[in-house]
């Protein structure tokens, strides 16, 4: 007995191609399962576009497929980019640490503020690492998420890192 048929377009973001959460869950989890046999850090980036809800729709479509071509241009080809709706892009960075993650999450903001949508579009970011802020997949996710939001907190086009699991 088959199971219901799956294309590729509900598991892709329409406006910017890129898988969706549902694909950034599984991959995650996947991902620190196999951190932990190898005892390698991971990291997840998450960036947010700065004033997003502002923006009429027409450009935050734009500002969507702008920021996820810059993001997937910027990292490497083996790092897993995937949308999360709402000015939500999230880099899963493989045997990445905190460092690298911050390098990398820099990389893209000054990369962002070269393309033609600088004007608009200004990302903030936030950046939580297997396995010094959680041993999780659902745990990082969030860490990174209100990394983010202290970033933006603080202004526009800023990067914060998470909170260490010690520091909880």
């Amino acid at each position: 007995m088959r199971g219901p048929e799956v294309s590729v377009e509900s598991v892709t973001d329409s406006v910017t191609g890129l898988p969706d959460g549902r694909v950034f869950t599984v991959v995650l989890e996947r991902k620190i399962a196999l951190a932990r046999r190898t005892l390698k850090p991971i990291s997840v980036v998450y960036f947010r576009i700065d004033e997003f809800e502002s923006f009429a729709p027409y450009i935050r479509e734009h500002a969507m497929r702008a920021t996820s071509r810059v993001i997937t241009n910027t990292v490497r080809e083996s790092d897993t980019i995937c949308g999360l709706g709402e000015g939500v892009l999230v880099a899963l960075l493989d045997d990445t640490s905190e460092a690298g993650a911050v390098w990398a999450a820099d990389r893209v903001r000054k990369a962002n503020g070269e393309s033609p949508s600088r004007d608009v579009v200004s990302l903030s970011a936030g950046v939580a690492c297997y396995p010094s802020h959680s041993m999780d997949a659902e745990e990082l996710l969030a860490a990174a998420e209100v990394a983010c939001a202290r970033a933006q907190a603080h202004g526009p086009g800023r990067i914060e890192v998470a909170v260490d699991a010690d520091d909880i």
